[in-house]
């Protein structure tokens, strides 16, 4: 099982979070601009990520009625590692 990086960022007009991948990255500043990074999670599943975004903000549970998880794939964890290392060199 494969565990990705997570970031909530929020701006003026609204937050964002999401797996960090270039392309949310690249997207961020249109879609949330002014953004301030405020936390990071690991996860091996987006519900085990929304579980712990709505832990860090005091929403309870979270509860995807009818949705089912989606588990990460080792190929999306070599890619996100791959961009971190782009990323953080920056």
């Amino acid at each position: 099982m494969a565990t990705l990086l997570h970031e909530y960022w929020e701006g003026d007009d609204g937050a964002e979070f999401a797996v960090v991948r270039e392309r949310n990255d690249e997207l961020r500043p249109a879609i949330t601009p002014n953004a301030r990074f405020v936390f990071s999670v690991l996860a091996d599943s987006w519900h085990q990520a929304m579980q712990l975004q709505y832990d860090k903000l005091g929403f309870g549970a979270y509860d995807p009625v009818g949705v089912e998880d989606y588990v990460y794939s080792d190929e999306e964890a070599v890619e996100q590692q791959a961009y971190l290392e782009r990323r953080n060199a920056r």
